[in-house]
């Protein structure tokens, strides 16, 4: 917001120190819905209360997937057309205590995890969120240590080539 508001600074936009577009990537602003099949991605952000995974099934009617909140929650509710699920997927940022002073030592609910989804061809999807406990998941019925960075890496790229 403070590079908005001091439109010199604009070189310092997210999308521009990322080169997202000479990497291919297509940029979506803070807010704006992404969609792939019957599942909508976003930052998150709208909707922060202590249920804010069922304010985003209840507000949108959509499938939604988000991370603002970094803590992770599902929650569904049945519309008209449907049954609609909102995924708060967690962070993988460093939670430790020197890196968040600015929290001045509130304790917070956050959780370290990341999706996996499948789509079908008519849309539908499959989303399996993935928690992360001390730096250790299973994913595929194998462990992945990544408290071990680089056996963590190269175990994600062995399951990966598996698939």
């Amino acid at each position: 917001m403070f590079v908005e508001e001091y439109p010199y600074l604009s070189k310092y936009k997210y999308k521009n120190v990322m080169n997202l577009e000479d990497r291919g990537y297509k940029y979506y602003p803070y807010g704006k819905l992404m969609r792939i099949g019957k599942l909508y991605f976003y930052h998150g952000g709208h909707y922060s209360t202590i249920s804010h995974t069922r304010q985003h099934t209840m507000n949108l009617g959509k499938n939604i997937v988000y991370g603002h909140t970094h803590d992770v929650q599902r929650a569904g509710v049945t519309h008209v057309d449907g049954a609609h699920h909102a995924f708060s997927m967690g962070c993988l940022k460093d939670m430790s205590k020197e890196t968040n002073m600015w929290l001045n030592n509130r304790q917070v609910n956050w959780a370290h995890a990341f999706g996996v989804a499948d789509w079908f061809p008519n849309g539908d999807f499959r989303l399996e969120v993935v928690d992360i406990v001390n730096g250790k998941t299973f994913l595929w019925g194998k462990e992945i240590d990544g408290n071990k960075t680089a056996s963590g890496g190269k175990m994600l790229k062995k399951l990966s080539n598996n698939k």
